[in-house]
């Protein structure tokens, strides 16, 4: 669940200051960070700071901009979110817009913490903590960054005035070694376990690092952590992949839930309206108490799936509508949709569902184990284990011995692309081993052509920051 705070004044004027930003008027009078940061309170308002852009980015654009690219689900054709799916989309577009933002404003925040909390007189355990949560934060936003963007500013302080937004781009390379070196140091400082919900521990900072090292193609380390991790005990899967996305069972889910963005529907809260998003209007209240029918799954990412795979039952072609009829396929309204159950809230309010997001869970670091060891080793027993613990979970048979090393590396690819389905990975599995392309061959009656091209590896750099930073410079291939 998510908490509220009332923010200083500072970090208001601050937030509008960072990369992101540009400030219209000279503040005169504001607190200022050596007036905040005097006591150990100051400090957790501080670090709570840092973490709600993770509830902005996830409450929309985080899901939608990778998801609505890729092969498992479209968006209805409103607003302006079809160009994600067409690939029509430029510099302009809002929505890659406010991904930028949201996670350079969790950068800067990140960034006001590691500088001004040390100096706060209070419980030096604790202290050293919220400095590893502030740098984990940190590494996960740059992630987010990197992995979307390609190259991009590598603000390693917090924005302190104008002249201070102008910074220009970092290789991704050098981005990765940053956050990865944020992420280690998270690792050894950050307790088992969390201090509260939300909140990242050690195991939160290693599961990333090995996805991170898997990106930056650093196998062994990759897998290394990854295996850390789940041998370490402190997750375990949940025995029904059903129960994980239960938002009255997200508390007996966190075995699982490493990491995960919370949402409250509570009044005053950020709840996640995705629910409605995937509802289909006219639904029954099963789905959620406000439908939107804006966002539905491919028909032939359906029926990749196994008849014998649990998680289909996360997907239907039919459903019951408000007015007791059933409509399916035949039905103007459904017709080549698919129907995303995977998030659903019945007590939702209105739109606003309390699911948390899954940011990281086991099941994502058994896949990595599986795909660093074969990359790194070949597709030894390690590798299939890890894989087919994921796979038994599903309910589908093992995977058999004795597949090349690129077939198996394939195989994993494809467990990812089921187990992670909606959770803002797939386009990412796409981009980094080259194979985004082959969404032009997904399409239905509603998206009959899908143009992507090799520019569209990463989005472009929003046009805002270009015209506001004279040191950042555009991604070339959209220039």
């Amino acid at each position: 669940m998510k908490r509220n705070y009332l923010l200083p004044l500072f970090f208001v004027a601050l937030a509008s200051a960072f990369i992101g930003c540009q400030l219209a008027e000279k503040p005169y009078s504001f607190i200022t960070p050596n007036q905040f940061y005097n006591t150990a309170s100051d400090a957790e308002a501080a670090l709570t700071a840092a973490y709600t852009p993770i509830t902005d980015l996830y409450s929309r654009v985080g899901t939608q901009v990778p998801d609505y690219s890729a092969d498992q689900c479209f968006p209805r054709a409103v607003v302006g979110r079809e160009q994600l799916t067409v690939f029509s989309y430029d510099a302009t577009n809002d929505l890659i817009g406010q991904y930028w933002q949201h996670c350079y404003n969790g950068v800067n925040r990140a960034n006001q913490v590691i500088e001004n909390v040390p100096r706060v007189t209070m419980d030096e355990t604790r202290k050293k903590q919220i400095l590893a949560e502030a740098q984990f934060l940190r590494g996960l936003y740059y992630f987010h960054l990197v992995k979307t963007f390609g190259d991009v500013p590598l603000k390693q302080t917090s924005t302190k005035d104008i002249a201070s937004t102008e910074v220009p781009k970092s290789k991704a390379e050098d981005v990765y070694a940053f956050l990865i070196k944020d992420l280690e140091q998270a690792v050894k400082d950050l307790p088992a376990q969390p201090k509260d919900r939300g909140r990242a521990a050690s195991g939160a900072a290693q599961g990333l690092l090995a996805k991170a090292y898997l990106y930056a193609g650093n196998y062994a380390k990759a897998a290394e952590n990854a295996q850390a991790l789940i041998q370490s005990n402190r997750y375990s899967l949940m025995s029904n992949v059903l129960d994980l996305y239960n938002p009255l069972k997200e508390d007996a889910a966190r075995v699982e839930m490493i990491f995960a963005a919370e949402f409250s529907a509570l009044s005053g809260l950020v709840g996640y309206d995705l629910v409605g998003f995937y509802a289909p209007a006219n639904s029954p209240p099963v789905f959620s108490k406000t439908a939107f029918g804006s966002a539905f799954g491919y028909m032939s990412f359906y029926k990749s799936f196994s008849p014998t795979d649990k998680r289909r039952q996360l997907l239907d072609t039919a459903y019951v509508n408000s007015a007791g009829v059933l409509i399916g396929q035949s039905d103007v309204t459904l017709k080549d949709r698919i129907l995303v159950k995977k998030f659903l809230d019945p007590n939702s309010n209105g739109a606003n569902g309390e699911n948390n997001f899954p940011i990281l869970r086991l099941a994502d670091v058994y896949l990595i184990a599986a795909e660093a060891e074969a990359r790194q080793n070949g597709p030894t027993s390690v590798a299939y284990t890890a894989i087919n613990t994921v796979r038994r979970r599903a309910g589908i048979p093992d995977l058999t011995q004795g597949l090349t090393k690129d077939a198996f590396i394939e195989a994993v690819l494809q467990e990812r692309s089921w187990e992670l389905c909606y959770e803002a990975d797939r386009w990412y599995d796409l981009t980094r081993t080259g194979k985004f392309k082959l969404v032009a061959n997904v399409l239905n009656s509603y998206y009959p052509s899908r143009p992507v091209q090799d520019k569209h590896r990463f989005f472009p750099i929003p046009n805002l920051e270009v015209l506001t930073n004279s040191q950042l410079e555009q991604n070339p291939a959209w220039k």
